[in-house]
């Protein structure tokens, strides 16, 4: 809730029409707080109002959030956004909600069309919603007052060439559009993958179409997944936000619906652990059997800037509003990490990432020392040293590369030619090459490029 709004104030701001139509217009958390409070039987927490953020952001138009089941997602960055942004600032003209199946379709579209039929408060600031003939009673709507269109659809229709009017959508939200059953089957991965690429996001325009994604962490290779490697890649523009039941060091995200530890603990007697650890703390965990694979390595390979083990190797989301400052939350591993037993216990950097799967171990900071300690292990120090090895070795073949190279430009290149390449930025070399001359490269040379290559390629094997 924005801050320093006392209950007073907000029932005079309710009370005023053209103060709360204006504040409803411009910031998509107040059109939330005045029209569909009834959503939330609880107080909002500060993930809700970065979500909101998200909504009213306009530096990026690919939007994937991942959050822990019941967390409101839907209620905002699906029923709120679509009516936010077809009566409030954005104006969008086409919104389409995708859906898993055809029932879930109806039922988010049910959601809207509730609030347009019977929610009085907002008929009353931004009606009257008349619709087109027939419409109503299929999953799509056409505001004629407001020229603007709501159409609700499921993965697996055809979406291709969806148009109102000559408008192709300009806001795409595909809500939970994946199911467990797809963590079990590639080629279940692979359909929703390419249908989303190849027919979802080709409805709307380049320019000026928002596609907002909200859902489960489903595995490791699912499509919210998928799309968050390609964000950090930057392959995609857009942003990914993940919000876990509680954070990396236990601090509840919705306090107001769970005010304490134990709140959140009775969950856990709910669901399967498994369930619990991925759908709740969006965090993957394996089998039994991979268990003997090592947390380091795996920790290691995912991170980004490892240096001699002087930083902790975790990636944190960084905050978008200050409310959100105080939680500290790793982003998902894009794969999936050994199940806990006794030989991770003393682990710091399994504690640090798995902490919070256990409500009974307290969790454990990452410092300097511990990762210098872990490092000590013979395994790991072994490991690392063939890794520095490896790119020593890489960076002395490199080097020997060149000096072939300027050998053989010494003694096959005319140098006034080479010298007008050189400062033609090296383009066209080939004009700067004779015809070249049956002479070896020295004999010294081969034979240390040979020797590298047979050390990198054992040391390949052995990692």
């Amino acid at each position: 809730m924005p801050k320093n709004i006392s209950p007073k104030k907000l029932r005079e701001i309710l009370g005023n029409q053209s103060v709360r139509k204006r504040l409803a217009y411009e910031d998509p958390l107040w059109f939330g707080l005045i029209y569909l409070r009834h959503h939330f039987k609880d107080p909002f927490a500060p993930f809700h109002m970065e979500m909101f953020h998200l909504i009213q952001q306009t530096k990026h138009d690919l939007i994937v959030v991942m959050a822990f089941r019941g967390s409101g997602k839907s209620a905002i960055l699906n029923t709120a956004n679509v009516l936010w942004s077809i009566l409030g600032k954005p104006q969008k003209k086409f919104a389409v909600v995708v859906s898993q199946t055809l029932g879930q379709a109806v039922d988010h579209f049910t959601n809207i069309k509730e609030e347009l039929e019977h929610n009085d408060l907002l008929r009353e600031d931004f009606g009257p919603f008349t619709e087109r003939g027939s419409e109503w009673n299929n999953a799509s709507l056409e505001l004629v007052y407001h020229g603007s269109k709501i159409a609700s659809i499921s993965i697996e229709q055809g979406a291709r060439g969806m148009k109102h009017g000559a408008l192709r959508p300009d806001l795409i939200v595909c809500d939970d559009i994946e199911s467990s059953d797809s963590a079990h089957e590639e080629a279940k991965r692979e359909k929703i993958y390419r249908r989303f690429t190849s027919e979802i996001l080709p409805l709307g325009n380049v320019d000026d179409t928002r596609v907002v994604l909200l859902g489960n962490l489903v595995c490791e290779d699912s499509l919210l997944m998928r799309l968050k490697a390609r964000i950090k890649n930057g392959e995609s523009d857009g942003i990914f936000r993940a919000y876990p039941i509680i954070d990396d060091e236990q601090r509840i995200l919705w306090p107001g619906r769970y005010p304490d530890i134990e709140s959140v603990e009775a969950l856990t007697k709910l669901v399967p652990h498994e369930v619990w650890t991925r759908e709740f703390l969006l965090k993957m965990l394996g089998s039994q059997k991979d268990s003997a694979v090592s947390i380091y390595e795996l920790i290691v390979a995912e991170s980004e800037g490892w240096k001699g083990f002087i930083a902790s190797p975790l990636s944190y989301q960084l905050p978008l509003i200050p409310q959100m400052k105080e939680f500290r939350i790793s982003v998902p591993f894009s794969r999936k990490m050994p199940t806990p037993h006794d030989a991770h216990k003393d682990d710091p950097l399994y504690l640090r990432y798995f902490g919070n799967v256990n409500l009974d171990t307290p969790l454990m900071s990452v410092q300097i020392a511990s990762i210098r300690k872990f490092a000590s292990e013979a395994s790991v120090k072994k490991s690392l040293q063939q890794r520095i090895e490896l790119s020593e070795a890489r960076q002395k073949e490199r080097d020997l590369r060149a000096r072939a190279m300027v050998k053989y430009l010494e003694t096959h290149v005319n140098p006034g030619r080479f010298k007008e390449w050189y400062e033609n930025g090296g383009k066209d070399i080939e004009s700067g090459l004779e015809q070249p001359k049956p002479r070896e490269v020295e004999e010294t040379v081969s034979e240390q490029l040979g020797k590298l290559l047979a050390r990198i390629n054992s040391i390949g094997k052995e990692n």
